[in-house]
């Protein structure tokens, strides 16, 4: 029988509360499996939602079952579909900016800036990408998806604002450089897979390492999941005081 529990505030204790439920590395695998087929993604990814919501209630424990397959999919088609926009954000802005810029040189006849104006919209571009991902734009969405169920608000220009504006930022960047140390053992197996991959090693071997690296993926969303809705409170409880 589960109680209601706190998020854990740190990368151990979040790590550690995962591995309280026994069935942890059993639905990891699962749903790493379903993600590396890339059609089972959305499922992946609904289970992610989930243990967010589960989270804000209370609930980080058990984590969620398999059930309603139909809601976790759609569930995790819209959580796909934040991840999607925020990265093509970027694209979009700077693809326009890189029409008209284009446009207006080859107008003026100064096609020998084209080449230096084009480095410099697509490294702004980069940059923006970096940006984004370093002050968590999408997981930040997830959550705002997760608080109220409302897809629109996820993908406004509210997320970012709630990235930025104070006192969130501070608790969402420790909630980040948490989550990405969690990202290490996926990274390091795609490491491995990619050195498996260099030496043809047989196709069995390394969709094995494909799906390790997805179970662990998996696992590390999962404690991200525990370190922004802990962050998300910290920061409620700041602004209350």
């Amino acid at each position: 029988m589960y109680t209601p529990l706190p998020p854990p505030t740190t990368l151990r204790a979040a790590v550690e509360l995962i591995w309280r439920d026994p069935t942890w590395w059993r639905k990891c695998l699962l749903h790493g499996a379903l993600a590396i087929t890339i059609i089972g993604l959305p499922l992946a990814v609904g289970f992610i939602m989930e243990s967010y919501d589960n989270t804000r209630r209370g609930y980080p424990l058990p984590l969620p079952p398999w059930r309603d397959w139909t809601l976790r999919a759609l569930t995790g088609i819209f959580a796909l579909l934040i991840d999607l926009a925020f990265f093509l954000l970027p694209l979009m802005i700077g693809g326009l900016i890189l029409g008209c810029s284009g446009l207006f040189l080859a107008l003026a006849a100064q096609t020998a800036l084209l080449a230096p104006v084009i480095n410099t919209i697509l490294a702004l571009m980069g940059l923006v990408w970096l940006c984004f991902f370093m002050i968590g734009v999408a997981p930040i969405g997830r959550l705002l998806f997760a608080e109220e169920g409302q897809i629109e608000r996820a993908l406004s220009f509210e997320t970012i604002r709630r990235a930025l504006s104070a006192p969130y930022r501070i608790f969402f960047w420790r909630a980040r450089l948490a989550s990405l140390a969690a990202y290490l053992p996926a990274a390091l197996l795609a490491l491995m897979t990619g050195l498996l991959i260099t030496f043809n090693a047989p196709l069995v071997v390394i969709g094995l390492a494909g799906w390790l690296v997805c179970s662990a993926g998996v696992f590390a969303q999962l404690v991200g999941a525990q370190l922004y809705v802990a962050a998300e409170r910290q920061a409620q409880m700041t602004q209350r005081a």
